[in-house]
């Protein structure tokens, strides 16, 4: 599944530990993961949950956009982006939408 994202994350939490000096063991270990499957993630074979970011995020003190980085905009060129968004959660149940919200409110405070 290698891909520049799953690249970028594996490579920026694999900085962390490294800067933490921890092994791929410790690192699996606080994350409640086999190391043989952890040491997948950090080749990029396989994609880290958004739950294992944030406790990745957790375990090094930081905040989520040093773990995924995402290109920087213009805050005015937001118009378009936030357009899309609604666009493409127009079709959303409301079901649907409530797992989006609570999605947004759980990482949120990691981006800001």
């Amino acid at each position: 599944m290698k891909n520049k994202a799953t690249n970028s994350i594996a490579q920026n939490i694999k900085k962390y530990r490294l800067l933490n000096n921890m092994t791929q063991e410790q690192l699996a270990n606080a994350l409640y993961l086999d190391t043989q499957y952890y040491a997948q993630l950090e080749r990029g074979e396989r994609n880290f949950t958004i739950e294992k970011i944030i406790l990745a995020c957790t375990i090094f003190h930081v905040g989520i956009e040093n773990i995924i980085v995402i290109e920087d905009t213009s805050v005015n060129d937001n118009s378009e982006l936030l357009e899309k968004i609604i666009h493409d959660i127009e079709p959303l149940t409301t079901s649907q939408l409530s797992v989006l919200d609570k999605f947004i409110s759980d990482v949120l405070p990691y981006m800001i």
